[in-house]
């Protein structure tokens, strides 16, 4: 079967010319196998977000491959940061409860706080209330690295809108944050 050289029904004709060449094909490919029931336009947009996600991720971590720590482990260490300020509302900062806010496995979590431990930024301690347990703390070299590493990954949230002007900014927050929320209650 020949190959189809026209632009994929997928994005308005406006869309698909502006967009990368990389993603043309994948469109091609988009609307010869999804299924009826899939809507293409929702689905370009979902590759879009998806491959956006990953060189979201792909360009904070080299930001933060200086302090030697990838974005994943320093929103954990944040998260014990934000419990420290009074700012977490979350409960206990379990390995269920970071995993469940992080969107990650439990053995993601318990990998990441074992790794941030013996890096000496999260220390083990006995719980007050129940001495059976253990309760993890940031310690001071975690404090330091955040105080260290925070500027920077902001810079670096920063510049992933670099692209946008002001109006889109705030077109985008709300748009953003819906699907974000959608996601955490799926």
């Amino acid at each position: 079967m020949p190959a189809d050289t026209d632009t994929p029904a997928v994005l308005p004709e406006t869309s698909a010319n502006s967009l990368e060449p990389a993603i043309v094909p994948h469109l091609h490919l988009l609307a010869h196998s999804a299924g009826a029931d899939v809507d293409q336009n929702r689905a370009g947009l979902g590759l879009l977000l998806l491959w956006l996600g990953d060189d979201v991720l792909s360009a904070v971590n080299a930001d933060l491959r200086t302090h030697e720590i990838t974005e994943t482990k320093l929103s954990v260490l944040m998260l014990f940061s934000l419990r420290e300020m009074g700012w977490w509302q979350g409960g206990a900062l379990t390995p269920s409860a970071i995993a469940d806010y992080l969107g990650v496995t439990r053995s993601t979590v318990t990998g990441q706080l074992d790794w941030l431990e013996r890096r000496g930024l999260l220390q083990r301690q006995l719980r007050d209330e129940d001495r059976r347990s253990l309760e993890l703390y940031l310690t001071e070299a975690g404090s330091a690295l955040l105080q260290q590493a925070l500027p920077g990954f902001w810079r670096a949230c920063q510049r992933l809108t670099a692209a946008l002007d002001d109006s889109e900014c705030a077109v985008l927050r709300p748009l953003l944050a819906k699907l974000w929320t959608r996601l955490k209650t799926d």
